[in-house]
């Protein structure tokens, strides 16, 4: 079996396939390549110091095996370079994972080394994508000190193979805020393992979004504050100690910022609270105290406050609902839509407080609140060929419409609609869609002639929180890039989706990591699935639906639906 990232980055060249390989009969099989957990004890590694009248070629190899000393440390690979070489190198600058090396290129003084299969992540750990050709084609200069030949010029940039990698680097997630400051953000990293763990995590943190995620989310995190000087866990308690101040802070930016540290430091298990100082001085929070939990700050959650998993579908055109636990009856909700309006394709917010559906005839939208007193009414929408909606937690209802020009993107809030352009996305064969609960993701199934493709944008919002623009789609890798026909979509993680294609009688899930990072997670069911039912919501099955049952394809639970029942989903 192909490496992962071998794996995914040949699915971005179209250059393999991995159809071949599925079975089509059989139980359920996974393969799981995720990377350990983050405080998971590693096995030592002292990189030997350069062997005496090694050649040229032998020293780039030393030099690139002993990028892979555990715990990290780049104090081995200096040892082959020149002392200036040593002081200018600068590997922090980004990360290169490869799948092989290619054969040493050019003579003496010069050692040139391709990279297979390779990718890269940038100095805070995003995941940037595939390397160019040209790029994987690494130079070494080399010169001799005191009779033995060093580096005298290396690529900055720490170099190291998939699986070193994926053992001692985690993915992890990095909490920003969208616009309005309603929820918290994850944008994945990787980030070394080890003891350093928090203070990269508190660093990257500090580093702030980036540009190309401007309007998409903002950091709470005042940019006069630098550091973080330290970061020592003593005891469970994280001491963030950053240089410089925080500036004028609002109250609510101040909780936002303990809603961020906090987020983003529940992923180190040895964290349990935190200390925030600035200088060496204690900082208090409004709301937070001198330390306070990482489980603080549970009001920005980027999946909503409700921690409610409940399903919904549709009777008779009726909406209907069960904590999805067998034996546990499906029960009208209350208000119209426990009545039959004749609709397809139910869509509940994260709240499970509204509800939209399609019309038959899939030219409108029909909205209407979970209760008692809740009427339906018409969203004034006028479409041609309306897909499934979606919600976000501003609740805002996302529609994709399609015509004989392609599809188009809108959103009703607030009784009115408002036309969102999302280049790679508006005017194209679109036949799934999601947004993301925090409002800042758009994926996209677009069928192409051969193959589909999925595609993410990413929201821009103004501070009032209404949707200006929207960032060019990009194509998210998959092993079956170049022949996959895609059944359905669903979250699985606010920043992961699974996408279920049909391969003779098996359904085949893969994983799809949306910052174009590969994913390991892969599955099978030698069953006939229609569709797939998730949530972003960790508590939440992940269900295929396959006749009148939902199949758990990961625990092999199965839940008997009634033969009348259509349209099932999750709130939200």
């Amino acid at each position: 079996m192909r490496p992962v990232f071998a794996a995914a980055l040949a699915a971005v060249a179209l250059l393999v396939s991995a159809c071949s390989s599925v079975p089509d009969s059989g139980p359920v099989q996974r393969v799981e390549l995720a990377a350990p957990a983050a405080q998971e004890e590693l096995i030592p590694y002292n990189p030997g110091a350069p062997r005496a009248g090694a050649s040229p070629g032998e020293i780039v190899d030393g030099f690139l095996d002993a990028m892979k000393a555990t715990p990290m440390s780049t104090a081995y690979a200096r040892r082959y370079l020149t002392k200036g070489a040593a002081t200018d190198w600068a590997p922090a600058a980004r990360t290169l994972v490869y799948g092989e090396l290619g054969s040493h290129v050019g003579s003496s003084p010069r050692v040139s080394v391709e990279l297979e299969d390779a990718g890269w992540l940038d100095e805070r750990g995003v995941w940037r994508g595939g390397l160019a050709a040209s790029q994987a084609i690494l130079d070494f200069e080399l010169t001799r000190a005191e009779g033995e030949w060093r580096i005298s010029s290396a690529p900055d940039a720490l170099v190291v193979e998939e699986d070193w990698f994926l053992t001692h680097f985690a993915r992890s997630n990095l909490y920003y805020v969208e616009p309005t400051g309603r929820a918290l953000v994850p944008e994945p990293i990787f980030a070394p393992k080890g003891t350093s763990y928090a203070t990269t995590l508190v660093s990257s943190l500090l580093s702030g979004p980036g540009e190309e995620a401007h309007g998409v989310i903002r950091s709470a995190l005042p940019a006069t504050a630098e550091g973080p000087r330290s970061v020592d866990v003593r005891d469970g308690v994280a001491e963030v100690d950053l240089a410089g101040d925080l500036g004028e802070q609002s109250s609510d930016d101040l909780q936002l910022m303990g809603a961020q540290l906090a987020w983003t430091l529940r992923q180190d298990t040895s964290v349990e609270r935190i200390r925030l100082t600035i200088d060496g001085e204690p900082v208090v929070l409004p709301g937070y105290g001198e330390t306070f939990s990482v489980d603080n700050g549970g009001g920005y959650d980027p999946n909503g406050t409700s921690a409610r998993v409940d399903l919904f579908a549709l009777r008779g055109g009726a909406l209907v609902t069960s904590t999805g636990e067998n034996g546990e009856p499906w029960v009208p909700v209350l208000g119209d839509w426990a009545e039959s309006h004749g609709v397809t394709d139910v869509a509940v917010d994260a709240n499970g407080s509204t509800a939209a559906a399609i019309t038959a005839d899939r030219t409108g939208v029909v909205v209407g609140e979970l209760a008692s007193d809740g009427r339906l009414f018409d969203a004034p929408v006028d479409g041609t060929r309306l897909l499934r909606p979606s919600w976000d937690l501003a609740e805002r209802l996302w529609l994709v419409d399609k015509d004989s020009t392609g599809a188009r993107v809108m959103y009703v809030a607030g009784g009115r609609v408002v036309r969102v352009a999302v280049p790679g996305v508006t005017g194209e064969n679109v036949t799934r869609f999601l947004v993301s609960r925090d409002g800042t993701r758009f994926v996209a199934v677009i069928e192409g002639e051969f193959s589909d493709r999925i595609v993410v944008s990413r929201l821009r919002a103004s501070p009032k929180g209404e949707i200006t623009t929207a960032t060019s789609a990009i194509m998210l890798p998959h092993p079956d890039a170049a022949t996959m026909q895609i059944t359905d979509i669903a979250w699985t993680s606010p920043t992961t989706i699974v996408a279920v294609q049909k391969i003779g009688s098996t359904a085949l899930f893969q994983s799809v990591s949306l910052d174009g990072a590969p994913s390991g997670e892969r599955y099978t069911l030698s069953d006939r699935v229609t569709g797939v039912v998730g949530s972003p919501v960790a508590s939440a099955r992940l269900y295929a639906i396959s006749g009148w049952t939902l199949l758990d394809p990961l625990d092999r639970f199965d839940l008997a639906l009634p033969s009348d029942l259509s349209d099932v989903t999750y709130q939200g």
